[in-house]
């Protein structure tokens, strides 16, 4: 049979993948694992019996547009919704990227810079972190400066290593790049309490005040998006919605790459009601970010490094001579492997055994810059403690 020829440059793409195998505690997606609230259950259930299935949803999702408009104060024409924010992302840098065209983004972050890049048929231009995960403003700015983006890609805060930068950062590199940004801020509404610096509690405008969110400076600035989503903090990443707000004529590039009825009804029924009811979050959100800053102490004594987190995660991996004994007990029960550094064993020996007791977490382990790590999702308090114990019982059972 004759081979087919795909479009070049799709040779070296993979597609996307993550674990699914049978787990009891699911914690490696950076999902919610709370359910919906039971007043949004209800409104929700109210609207199932005669929904219209079979008409088209609205062409560019109006009603939860106007709902967000009014929520910031703020124009229709300042709002684009997606099917996820990843969508969103996808289609700005088919906006702005192209053949020629470089599409500056963090590394290490999300891995779909890098292959929605590839997918726009545009130049990956990746820029370092720093050490410890933050962005340094002077050194993005002098990276576009020599390397002239057509797209500046910034996660704030940062996956997966979780990191949160001021908004007088992010402020900085818009006020001195001259390419269209991206403002990833798929996690920010963990960004709470010691996060933030009481600085960037910022007004949107006489109406609304934003917490560390780029959103504050819309109006300010005309060259850059922010993405938000409903996946995270709102529990609905089965249904794929997210919205990116900018100025009008920014927004009006980025709606011009969106397909007709892109984002399906059912999807922004459920959407309109749990941004009605936002509020009806805050107590979760709280409790995730408790419950996370209790895991880090913990993570912390057990001897793990972790990473700073502001998200609905936490990055940790072994350190010292927890290192040198996870990975020595990896040997002992899977032989040598020459091709794994000790970092790497020690934390594949961890997402192993975790997975034995049927906890799910993501395996960074392999990762170049990330060796040994492993991501974990904040999930309910119950998951959380089950998690805690076995961890520190593997990172103690293999002591002398």
């Amino acid at each position: 049979m004759a081979g087919f020829n795909a479009r070049s440059g799709l040779e070296t793409l993979e597609e996307y993948a993550v674990e699914h195998v049978a787990a009891e505690i699911i914690v490696n997606a950076n999902e919610s694992n709370y359910g919906l609230p039971r007043p949004v259950e209800q409104a929700v259930a109210s609207k199932l019996a005669g929904f219209p299935f079979n008409r088209y949803p609205p062409m560019q999702a109006e009603t939860l547009r106007e709902l967000i408009a009014d929520d910031l104060a703020l124009d229709a024409d300042n709002i684009r919704i997606g099917n996820g924010s990843s969508e969103l992302l996808q289609m700005a840098c088919y906006a702005f990227g192209g053949q020629g065209r470089k599409i500056a983004f963090p590394y290490p972050s999300f891995s779909m810079y890098g292959v929605y890049t590839q997918l726009a048929d545009s130049i990956a231009a990746p820029y370092p972190l720093t050490l410890t995960g933050y962005i340094d403003a002077d050194k993005v700015i002098e990276f576009c400066r020599t390397e002239q983006p057509a797209l500046l890609i910034i996660c704030n805060p940062n996956n997966p290593t979780g990191n949160y930068n001021p908004l007088a950062v992010m402020e900085k590199i818009l006020a001195n790049v001259s390419c269209p940004v991206v403002m990833d801020e798929a996690y920010m509404e963990f960004a709470k309490g010691s996060d933030v610096d009481p600085q960037d509690l910022r007004p949107l405008n006489k109406l609304k005040l934003v917490a560390g969110s780029t959103l504050a400076l819309t109006g300010k600035y005309s060259n850059f998006m922010c993405l938000r989503t409903f996946s995270k903090a709102y529990g609905l990443a089965g249904l794929r919605v997210g919205y990116a707000v900018g100025s009008a004529g920014i927004m009006r590039i980025l709606g011009k790459t969106l397909l007709p009825y892109h984002v399906n009804a059912w999807s922004l029924t459920v959407a309109e009601e749990v941004y009605r009811h936002k509020d009806l979050y805050q107590e979760r959100i709280a409790a995730i970010i408790e419950q996370r800053e209790m895991l880090r102490e913990q993570f912390e004594q057990m001897g793990l490094k972790v990473w700073p987190s502001a998200t609905n995660f936490l990055t940790c991996c072994p350190q010292g001579e927890l290192t040198r004994r996870l990975a020595a007990a990896f040997i002992k029960e899977y032989g040598p492997q020459g091709e794994k550094t000790e970092q790497m064993q020690a934390g594949l020996y961890l997402y192993r055994k975790l997975l034995e007791q049927k906890i799910l977490v993501r395996d960074y382990t392999g990762h170049p810059v990330l060796q040994g790590c492993l991501r974990i999702t904040v999930g309910l308090p119950q998951e959380n403690a089950e998690l805690a114990v076995q961890l520190q019982r593997l990172c103690t059972e293999e002591e002398a």
